[in-house]
């Protein structure tokens, strides 16, 4: 049915405008579109990612090139406390502090070879609580020469996980290296900030620990007679345990073991839960406590479903509420 002429032109006047100003949305869209996409400035995320210090930025959008191709170095990188996904960051742990894994026809060069596992019980809890999973991934931060006391050693060789091994001791980690781990492998601490710094770091085998921020203005560490302290302390350099795992392309980790003598729970606070998939954890406690440990975790998504007490230390076993065991123990 034809409508009349008056209607039939108050119809095409109509759909004129609405087409102009389709056409003038659509153009206002374009414009902002190539301008978020070429502006290379602060780039602004989510809430969340701002209170882990990330830029929410893909390694295939173009803002991600122009921020690589920016001057990177060590110094940078700490003064302007690059975001833990700053392609400077990332780059700057492959190409300097990176050791990649021993080749698997390698040997091991163990001391001793015939002790299948020399954890006291992580290894086992973890793996029982698994199900004796296979092919695995872990991270351990306290990894010391990557066979003492190793919570991860038995996993790779017997059950063919990979992983990587964090140890800030460099004495340690010289013997780490010479274990031919099938491991990535760092000489660095884990910050306890959502950014790379520096710190002073007291060496002591199994009990070292980051002890402050690098401040250059700051007096030298004294004993009770004002004498200057005999601890061997050195300066090291601590990236946030997020940026190591993108250095590896590797967010999802099966068991993270933590052992860093009393700051575990500020490492923890580092990492962006909604960014990772880490399916249990044994976190050492002793310098901590449960309670501030369990209290934080819970609103992560984790619950305890053990615990490992020792006499070389104590340790909660976290484990992620929607993990695939889960749906075993229903």
């Amino acid at each position: 049915m034809r409508l009349p002429l008056n209607n039939n032109r108050l119809y095409r006047q109509g759909s004129f405008v609405a087409t102009v100003v389709f056409i003038a949305f659509a153009f206002i869209f374009v414009i902002q579109h190539r301008t978020n996409t070429q502006s290379f400035g602060p780039i602004s995320g989510s809430i969340r990612d701002s209170e882990y210090n990330l830029l929410d930025v893909e390694e295939t959008d173009p803002r991600f090139a122009a921020l690589a191709a920016e001057k990177c170095t060590i110094e940078r990188m700490n003064a302007d406390r690059l975001q833990q996904d700053h392609p400077c960051v990332i780059e700057m742990i492959r190409k300097r502090y990176l050791h990649p894994p021993a080749d698997v026809d390698v040997p091991y060069n163990l001391a001793a070879p015939n002790k299948a596992d020399p954890s006291v019980g992580q290894a086992a809890s973890i793996l029982n609580y698994l199900g004796n999973q296979t092919k695995g991934f872990f991270i351990e931060c306290g990894a010391l020469d990557g066979e003492h006391l190793s919570n991860t050693l038995y996993m790779e060789r017997t059950m063919q996980w990979g992983g990587v091994l964090v140890e800030a001791d460099q004495t340690s980690f010289g013997k780490l290296l010479s274990r031919r781990r099938k491991a990535y492998a760092l000489p660095v601490c884990l910050s306890l900030h959502p950014y790379p710094t520096q710190v002073t770091f007291k060496v002591a085998y199994a009990i070292g620990s980051v002890q402050e921020s690098l401040d250059p203005n700051q007096p030298a560490k004294t004993n009770s007679d004002g004498q200057a302290s005999k601890e061997t302390m050195l300066t090291l350099q601590c990236f946030p345990i997020y940026s190591i795992l993108l250095a590896i392309g590797q967010t999802q980790v099966d068991f993270f073991s933590l052992d860093v003598e009393g700051h575990e729970l500020k490492i923890l606070k580092t990492v962006p839960w909604h960014k990772v998939d880490i399916k249990t954890l044994a976190v050492e406690w002793d310098h901590v406590g449960e309670k501030p440990l369990i209290d934080f975790m819970g609103p992560q998504g984790y619950y305890v479903f053990g615990r490992n007490k020792v006499n070389v230390g104590n340790d909660l076993f976290f484990a992620k509420n929607d993990s695939f065991h889960i749906l075993r123990d229903a």
